[in-house]
């Protein structure tokens, strides 16, 4: 056997080694672990951008309905509430995400007034509140 063949310590010997791939490894999996973090609080992030979208939808279209409307049908100073789906549409009160709560305070704080509020519950967040005046007679508020 010739010397060649044989195996020469001072001979610089191409590959890597054990350690090196494994420390390779242990990079690459923070890498995918990083980015699987941040893909995660992304998708949750939308999701309650998404809801506090449709919440507000939800109260800004009940208050332009009453402003639409002689609030005559609605009670004073009680809670009528109608339930929606996580998209808006309407559903039961068992199958709900979104609960819209509207009372209507009359004559306040004018005889040609109506107080208004708004809420939107849905579960896992603080419910958005809405509070304005609105015209107790669309006929009362264009005369005076």
């Amino acid at each position: 056997m010739r010397s060649q063949d044989r195996f020469d310590a001072r001979k610089p010997r191409s590959g890597f080694t054990l350690i090196e791939v494994l420390i390779s490894l242990v990079v690459i999996l923070f890498g995918f672990m990083a980015t699987l973090t941040f893909l995660t609080s992304s998708y949750r992030a939308g999701r309650i951008a998404e809801s506090q979208t449709m919440a507000v939808f939800l109260a800004e279209a009940k208050i332009e309905e009453l402003r639409d409307l002689a609030p005559a049908s609605y009670p004073d100073s009680t809670a009528v509430l109608d339930y929606f789906d996580r998209h808006g549409g309407t559903a039961t009160a068992a199958s709900a995400y979104f609960t819209r709560r509207v009372t209507l305070h009359r004559k306040s704080p004018s005889q040609f007034t109506n107080e208004v509020l708004v809420e939107i519950d849905w579960p896992g967040a603080r419910p958005i509140v809405y509070q304005t005046i609105i015209p107790s007679d669309r006929k009362s508020f264009v005369e005076s």
